[in-house]
């Protein structure tokens, strides 16, 4: 009878361990189908972010290359005082790029176009100095004052392979008209009135005031 007894009691201790590792490995099996189903729910049109940093490049516009030829003009007063003489002087450079520094173009023929305000236009020409420098003396006229005047220069070097240069914008000055300067009237000093005496004295005319007399008093008053 206890033999009996001890092999059911081993049968059942047998049973138990095979179903609990069991239970276990169907357990594993649920998690790793729950992880891979959950891997599964990703958006598949969703693209994957990445991160690309190329090093040695510089984010911008490129810096344009310098043009062989510049040229431009200011006045050296762009408010001058009108007056029947007044003028003006208009300066016009004229350079040329050699190894990325200025030089002066000498020689060019410099042309300059006024415009004044009335409509007129006057010219005016101009050769460059050794520093590629033109002056243009301005004779200013009346339509000026309080008005803007423009002028346009246009160079023309001497070389027939170089292209002829006209300032990018136009120098300009308006004239100022001169307040007049009020003067100081002299006001004379009064002189007394008579006729002088040769001594340098004045003697008053007229009648002097009556100073009364003294009245006599009676002896015993």
């Amino acid at each position: 009878m206890l033999s009996r007894q001890h092999q059911k009691n081993t049968l059942l201790t047998v049973v138990i361990k095979c179903g609990a590792i069991t239970f276990l490995l169907l357990l594993s099996i649920l998690v790793i189908a729950c992880s891979g189903n959950g891997s599964s729910q990703l958006d598949p049109g969703t693209p994957v972010v990445t991160v690309t940093i190329n090093l040695g490049q510089v984010i911008g516009s490129p810096t344009p290359p310098l043009q062989p030829y510049y040229c431009g003009a200011w006045a050296t007063d762009t408010s001058p005082l009108f007056t029947p003489t007044s003028i003006v002087s208009v300066f016009g450079k004229y350079t040329h790029i050699v190894d990325g520094n200025p030089e002066g173009v000498a020689g060019a023929s410099a042309t300059a176009t006024i415009k004044w305000p009335d409509g007129t236009t006057d010219i005016l020409n101009a050769k460059t100095t050794s520093d590629g420098l033109a002056v243009f003396p301005v004779a200013i006229k009346p339509s000026a004052i309080n008005k803007l005047v423009r002028i346009m220069i246009t160079f023309t070097p001497t070389s027939a392979d170089v292209k002829p240069c006209t300032i990018p914008s136009a120098a300009y000055f308006t004239a100022i008209l001169v307040s007049p300067t009020p003067t100081k009237t002299a006001v004379p000093s009064p002189t007394p009135t008579g006729s002088p005496t040769p001594g340098g004295t004045v003697t008053p005319t007229g009648t002097p005031a009556s100073t009364p007399s003294p009245t006599p008093t009676k002896p015993g008053h």
